[in-house]
């Protein structure tokens, strides 16, 4: 499995634990002063339909990252030579410096 594999096969766990978090801490605060458990009043209402906005944002971003990841994957041919290898790696760690 190639390194972009293994990242999407992480990043598709990382994205369902991303989003339980995310939707974990919205119910937990606020939420027209009766759902939150751990804050409750208008202060936290507000907060509360702010994060909501946020998560709603966050998670839309979130989406982005695994077909990205595929996409880059269908670009790059299944195999190639050993000095390719090294040269594509090459570029990537430069890329990431």
């Amino acid at each position: 499995m190639t390194r972009l594999e293994t990242l999407k096969t992480n990043l598709v766990d990382e994205v369902k634990e991303l989003k339980k978090c995310l939707k974990t801490a919205t119910q937990d605060v606020g939420g027209e002063g009766k759902t939150g458990k751990s804050w409750v009043g208008k202060t936290a209402d507000k907060w509360h339909d702010e994060v909501q906005g946020n998560r709603g944002r966050m998670i839309r971003e979130l989406d982005k990252l695994i077909p990205a990841v595929e996409a880059r994957i269908k670009e790059l041919p299944p195999k190639v030579s050993a000095s390719t290898a090294r040269m594509m790696n090459k570029e990537m760690q430069y890329m990431y410096r």
